[in-house]
């Protein structure tokens, strides 16, 4: 890898595809900076040319700055900051205590936006930067039975857009990340977090509960080889100086997100006489 190639810097890089990002990024020549709790499930990430951080997104946000001061001191600069740690809480929403809310949030939305803000002075102080945030196209499908994860996603996507907006006199770019269903490890059952308490009934829920610990790391119809590696060319193309607030990668993903916004948009034609003539008199 050159010298003076862009910086990634990943976070959540110990599997799936966290860790799929980082390898497109290295394959294309750019240096990374691969993040995870442990370093140690970093280790095929290090032979391959990464540099190695541990990182906690829930961590104190002065801990997070002392991982973003660490950072900058490997190459003087990180380029593009790739929020993609993250895990899915599976429960109906009363079944889901105030706590396990927190928790998904914690981790898939608060952690995001401060580990974000640790690096933001850097972007600032020189004037450029992409911020890549993972979302999930089940942000805008209000899924049953993974309301918290679908909640925290689409907090993501808002959060996202807002910076895109905010961060534009600075010459830095936020883009959200819409990404569909890939065979990872991130859905398999040991690591989908069950709600503790259960109430009967609620047949949808539980029954797409059932079926993502049935199917999940072996059945998902996307390839996260080829997703990380349009993710990266996508947010690198020299010619998307300006990029959309949310790139949808996945062939599921495309179809849904597309189908939803064509309903929104039907929707809003057939309540329009309701939703205008609300303004004052000219």
């Amino acid at each position: 890898m050159a010298s003076d190639s862009p910086v990634f810097l990943i976070t959540g890089c110990s599997s799936g595809l966290g860790r799929e990002l980082a390898i497109a990024a290295l394959h294309r020549s750019f240096r990374v900076i691969a993040t995870a709790r442990r370093v140690d499930t970093l280790d095929y990430l290090i032979q391959r040319g990464a540099k190695a951080l541990s990182l906690d997104v829930t961590s104190s946000e002065a801990e997070l700055a002392e991982v973003a001061a660490k950072a900058i001191s490997i190459y003087g600069q990180v380029d593009y900051l790739v929020n993609n740690a993250g895990f899915m809480h599976a429960g109906v929403m009363e079944e889901t205590s105030h706590e396990e809310v927190l928790r998904q949030f914690n981790t898939n939305f608060f952690g995001l936006v401060n580990t974000t803000r640790a690096f933001l002075p850097y972007f600032r102080a020189r004037r450029t930067g992409t911020i890549v945030n993972i979302s999930s196209h089940v942000s805008v499908m209000g899924l049953p039975g993974v309301g918290a994860y679908t909640a925290s996603k689409a907090a993501v996507d808002a959060i996202s857009d807002t910076w895109a907006h905010e961060l534009a006199e600075y010459n830095i770019r936020s883009i959200s990340i819409q990404a569909g269903l890939f065979r990872t490890e991130v859905l398999k059952p040991t690591d989908v977090n069950r709600a503790a308490k259960f109430v009967e009934g609620y047949q949808a829920g539980h029954e797409m509960i059932d079926h993502i610990n049935e199917t999940a790391g072996r059945r998902e119809p996307g390839d996260p080889v080829k997703a990380a590696a349009k993710i990266i060319a996508f947010v690198t193309d020299p010619k998307r100086c300006q990029l959309s607030l949310r790139f949808v990668v996945g062939d599921d993903a495309f179809s849904n997100v597309r189908a939803f916004h064509s309903q929104q948009l039907a929707d809003m034609d057939t309540a329009k006489e309701w939703s205008t003539g609300t303004s004052y008199p000219v």
